[in-house]
């Protein structure tokens, strides 16, 4: 395929509710970056349904606080993605010993998160080799049917992203999401021809 022809694309990682907390990749910061980049899409981890019903009461807090307020102050095109509202954080165990070890897993997260700071490095190499395993390893303390829902998840909200490309050919498109979907999402967007994967300062 052209390379004209191709789609440039990139994926922002984001941090949920440690975006309130005072690290360089604030609330602030995440607003900043998307209007700097000014995206033609942007794919959001929320649902159709939430979207057009303006009902953001479930959407992820960078979802509420961040993203949809620079919509509203741009010409960026919000395309939600996210086929169910189910979020990484809500597949852990409710009880027992693997819900204690996801926890611990969660928390050493947390911690890289922290420690990685800015954007750039929670977008980085170092941080997504991190991140990578220890979300391998808290989806271990899952149960089968959760691996599958998650795993189904993915593959839709992926589906969702590449017919959002196919409708408007050409176009800058930015897909923010919590980073433990970052890795895998990257991943299945790389092998696609029309598609071509930048990181999102590249875009």
């Amino acid at each position: 395929m052209n390379t004209a022809s191709r789609t440039r694309l990139a994926v922002l990682g984001t941090l949920s509710d440690l975006h309130r907390q005072p690290i360089a990749y604030d609330l602030n910061c995440l607003r900043a970056l998307v209007a700097d980049l000014a995206p033609d899409l942007l794919c959001a981890e929320i649902t159709r349904e939430a979207w057009e019903g303006g009902d953001l009461s479930a959407a992820a807090v960078e979802v509420r606080e961040a993203l949809a307020p620079v919509v509203a102050a741009t010409d960026i095109v919000l395309v939600p993605v996210l086929p169910t509202p189910t979020h990484y954080a809500d597949f852990t165990p409710a009880t027992g010993w693997r819900r204690d070890v996801a926890r611990a897993f969660n928390r050493a997260l947390r911690w890289g998160q922290r420690e990685a700071d800015r954007p750039e490095a929670v977008n980085g190499a170092i941080f997504g080799a991190f991140c990578h395993t220890l979300c391998a390893l808290t989806e271990m303390m899952w149960t089968a049917e959760d691996r599958a829902a998650w795993e189904a998840q993915n593959e839709t909200l992926a589906e969702n992203i590449v017919q959002a490309v196919r409708r408007d050919r050409g176009r800058r498109v930015l897909v923010a999401v919590q980073c433990q979907r970052k890795h895998w999402l990257a991943a299945r967007l790389r092998r696609r021809a029309d598609v071509e994967l930048v990181d999102y300062w590249e875009l």
